[in-house]
Formats: C-alpha cells, structure tokens, sequence
C-alpha cells in the first residue's frame, strides 16, 4: 500500500511524476490495481477495469460530488467550478440524453468530413514557415493553432480572434486537474467569465444572423419542441473550443515527437499508407491528450474484485490502462503495425468524445504531410510541458529536418 500510495502522490505532485508518468502507473497497477488512495480517490490502472467504469451504469460522472471532496467551503460561488459542473460534459442520463441527441443532429460524420479539405490547406499555410526555416516550434507554429483555428471555425469564430481565447482556455482547464493554488482558481474564475462573456455574445450574434456554421445549426435544431437554451448554447461553445483545442494540439505534438523519436516507425507509414490508421490509434494509446478522468459511483459497485460503496470518487487512469501488458502486447514498445483492438482515449460507452472525429481528421491530414514532407526529422530540443497531469499541456517543441519536399509522395 505505501509503495502505491508514493507513486501515486509522485504522479500528481511531483515534477519527476508529471516528467515520467509511466513509470508510475506501472508501479501502481503492479502494487495496488483497484488504489484507495490517501486522498480518499480511487485509482483504477488496469484496461479492463477502467473500460468497464466507463460503460458502467452504475457509475456516473457527478463532478458536483467530485467538487465538493476537492474544494473547502462553497464550490459554487467560484464561475470556473460552477461552469465546469454545468457542461455537458459532465452530465449523466437523461439529461445527458436530452444534450447529446440534439448535439448528433447536427454535429455529422458528414459535416466533418466536409472540413477535410480546408484542414488541408491551413497545414500548408502553417508548414510552410517552418519548411523555410529549416525548422522551428511546430507545437505553437502548427499543432496549436490548426485545431484552435478549425474549431473557432466550426462555430463561426473568426479565425484573427481564435488565438486569444488560448491562455483563457489554458487557466480554466486548471479546474481538470486535482491540486489547485488559490491563484490558479481566481485565474480559472476570470477565464470563465471572459469565456462566458466571449460566447455569450456569439450567440446573440448568430442568433441575429445565421451562418453556415455548427453553432447556427445548433441555435436552430429541434428534437420535437426541445431546444437548447442560451446558457446551454454558451455551453456548448465552451466545450467545443477547449476540448478540440488543448487536447488536440496535445494529440498532434505527441505524434510529431513520436515519429521523429522512432524513425524506424515513420518510414513504415511513408512505405505503406495503409498503416496511416493503426499509427494513429498508436498514437493515441502510446500517450493519449487526457491522461485520466474522474467517476463517482451512483451505488455500491465491484471493479476488479474490490467493493467500493456508493458515493465513491473514482480516478480512471486512462493512460496507464492503456499501457497494461494483459490487454497490450509489449506495451512501452511504440509500434505501428499494432492492431490489438482500439485503446480508450477517447473514452468508452455514452460519453466517448463527440469530437472524436474532428481530432482524428486533423492527424489524418498532419501526419502524412509531416512524414512526407520533412525529410530527416528530428528533435531540436526537448518537449517542453506544463505543470498538468490530468490534461498534459504542451509548451513548445522544437524540430529541425534535413530538407522540405514541396509536395507529399
């Protein structure tokens, strides 16, 4: 138990922890696989178990009562906190239901399949600096600001004013993370109100004059007589800015390092297009962008032969269940041609990420022009990240290559 209880404290308060994760979720599921911690919180490491929470009627997400063993005093007077707990996001049944389906009315394989080729173009806008230079910061110079930009688009956001809802993203998504100072909670209040503020009037904007955009189609959908609310809309652009932002830029900077970290893996995504798919759900499972999420059981449940009571806070740690050696075959082995079933990193059962899609659309398009386009790439620096655990955040990364082929093979 104290071997669990130190390597689970390293994972979420120490630089080395936060520096080197995996070595830590390894020694947690190997010590202690069902972890009642000291904190009170479940940590569950194994694939199975966490897989089976996600799907788990009997668990439910109720991040009030998550809050509330996280925070002393009133939670709710705080504007991030009681943002964070009205997002769909965090909803359960029916009202998750009632969200969701109206969401999937208009948020279509279709419609995103229709941004592909737009996607196209803005990485070769972004690229092409980076080619000239010989090199550069392709986190901030490509990786942020492509998905920051196609989400901003998807609901009308002018693609000039998308960059600075950056930092106020950043210090609200501080709420995701279990240890907060009093200054990082009155920096995530005064992001939620600029955020509330920024999108409450793009609803009243596109109330006034529908566009050809996501968040005009959600003004208008009906599910019968329902419809979405203007906090419920504001919501929505919240949501959908900063979960297809951050975690994206993330997705994306982690498989540029990986290819460049395993050359011997990129040249056979060059060599066979077909493994463009599985090297992305490698990608995903080898270092997904959300590393854990929290569950509170709606009753009594037994996960992985251990009861835990109702009310129980739950830590699913996705990204060691990703790396556990019963569902994966030599799981710390970065590996291309992997097909073992896909991980869980966009979560599992009724509230898998609904921009699932968007994200992967995104690589579909990077990758191949990344592989293709620089030749001989390689690190110029190490990756450089935020203090987060729960959401890593990257600060920059730094390549150089040997030369820049103007068009993919």
């Amino acid at each position: 138990m104290h071997a669990a209880n130190e390597a689970f404290a390293e994972i979420l308060f120490s630089p080395e922890g936060r520096a080197d994760p995996y070595s830590r979720y390894r020694r947690l599921r190997e010590a202690v696989p069902v972890h009642h911690s000291a904190m009170g919180i479940w940590a569950l490491t194994r694939f199975d178990d966490v897989n089976d929470t996600l799907r788990s009627r009997q668990v439910g997400k109720d991040v009030r009562r998550f809050m509330a063993g996280r925070f002393s005093g009133d939670w709710e007077q705080h504007p991030a906190l009681r943002k964070l707990a009205a997002a769909m996001l965090w909803a359960d049944p029916p009202e998750h239901t009632r969200l969701r389906r109206i969401v999937n009315r208009v948020f279509t394989t279709k419609r995103v399949e229709e941004h592909r080729a737009a996607i196209r173009r803005r990485t070769e806008e972004l690229i092409a600096p980076i080619a000239e230079a010989g090199g550069g910061d392709i986190c901030n110079e490509l990786c942020f600001p492509l998905p920051l930009g196609v989400v901003a688009g998807l609901i009308g956001i002018p693609l000039d004013e998308a960059p600075i809802l950056r930092e106020p993203i950043r210090d609200f998504q501080r709420t995701f993370e279990l240890g907060m100072t009093a200054t990082e909670l009155r920096r995530a209040d005064e992001a939620a109100e600029f955020l509330d503020g920024y999108y409450g009037e793009l609803v009243r904007q596109k109330t006034r004059q529908p566009g050809d955009d996501l968040l005009s189609a959600l003004i208008g959908v009906r599910d019968g007589d329902d419809k979405l609310s203007f906090d419920e809309l504001v919501q929505m652009c919240h949501m959908i800015v900063a979960a297809g932002s951050e975690t994206t830029t993330y997705f994306l900077t982690n498989g540029i390092r990986l290819f460049a970290e395993h050359p011997d893996q990129a040249d056979r995504v060059r060599a066979d297009p077909s493994l463009l798919d599985p090297a992305i759900d490698e990608v995903l499972r080898y270092d997904p962008p959300a590393h854990m999420v929290p569950r509170t059981t709606s009753e009594a449940v037994r996960i992985g032969g251990v009861e835990l009571p109702a009310g129980a806070r739950i830590m699913a740690l996705i990204a060691a269940a990703n790396r556990d050696p019963a569902k994966f075959t030599d799981p710390d082995a970065f590996d291309v041609t992997r097909r073992q079933g896909p991980s869980i990193s966009f979560g599992a059962g009724i509230h898998v990420c609904p921009g699932w899609r968007l994200a992967r659309l995104q690589a579909e398009v990077v990758f191949p022009v990344v592989l293709h386009r620089l030749d001989g790439l390689e690190i110029a620096a190490p990756l450089r990240h935020r203090a987060r655990v729960a959401f890593p955040q990257v600060e920059e990364l730094r390549v150089r290559f040997r030369g820049y082929r103007t068009e993919a093979t």
